[in-house]
């Protein structure tokens, strides 16, 4: 079912009637003779998204990336590149965060898609037109992890079920047994396939056009986490070798913590 919803928290703050729409509350008291209105209170207030609040304020500009909060900043400012810091590893046939959380996290909030954003978050924090997400059940994740028990060769299969039929937490405790076996990649894959499937069936039954980066995991790599991990594998040769930026050294000899 599709359907426009709002920010719960902001409709359970709102004590009293400031106006219909996006108008400013009245001043709230003033200093060195200025009237001033609370911000905070007309953003909590309000029946608007915040999004389309904050693309009212002159100057300013918001974009939207794909299963993730937008971003906010002055009209003509450069975007974060995230890329700049980092290195990504895509993926394919992994799912996106958000969406493999909508599809396999038991809560008592309901999670739901927004298209606008092309975003799955839970339903007491979305904003705009939304697309329901029906609760996964403990039962269907167990009932997944038993099918693929069921796969696996009769010598592996003893201490995976007695995991998710005997344990006060099966997920957890499942999810051990799959490591201490190493078959940790044999379910992520497995899992990727089943939770695929019913983002699909989800889809079609509400009819969302799928989107490609819904199932493109990435990965981020620190460029400098993957130089600490190099590093036991250089000679002292090799590592004296290292052309170190005049830039790179002048910034750690200004560094106090190392002073």
């Amino acid at each position: 079912m599709v359907r426009s919803c709002r920010r719960s928290a902001s409709r359970a703050r709102r004590g009293r009637k400031d106006g219909a729409g996006g108008h400013a509350p009245a001043a709230h008291g003033s200093h060195g003779g200025k009237k001033w209105f609370d911000v905070g209170g007309y953003v909590a207030d309000s029946p608007d998204p915040f999004a389309q609040l904050v693309a009212r304020v002159e100057g300013v500009e918001i974009k939207r990336r794909p299963g993730s909060d937008v971003l906010v900043g002055f009209v003509g400012a450069s975007t974060p590149d995230p890329v700049r810091q980092s290195t990504y590893r895509t993926r394919p046939g992994a799912l996106r965060k958000d969406v493999f959380q909508a599809f396999t996290r038991v809560e008592a909030v309901p999670f739901v898609y927004m298209p606008d954003a092309d975003r799955f978050a839970p339903e007491d924090r979305s904003e705009g037109t939304v697309v329901e997400v029906e609760r996964i059940s403990l039962k269907a994740l167990i009932d997944d992890r038993r099918t693929f028990v069921n796969s696996l060769p009769d010598e592996s299969q003893r201490m995976l079920l007695d995991a998710l039929e005997r344990s006060t937490k099966p997920l957890e405790t499942f999810r051990e047994a799959v490591a201490a076996q190493g078959l940790v990649g044999q379910w992520a894959s497995r899992q990727a396939e089943i939770v695929k499937a019913r983002v699909l069936s989800w889809a079609r039954k509400h009819d969302v056009a799928p989107r490609e980066t819904w199932f493109q995991q990435r990965r981020e790599v620190s460029a400098h986490r993957t130089l600490e991990r190099l590093l036991p594998y250089l000679t002292p040769d090799e590592i004296r070798a290292f052309s170190i930026p005049f830039r790179a050294i002048e910034a750690f000899l200004s560094d106090e913590r190392f002073r």
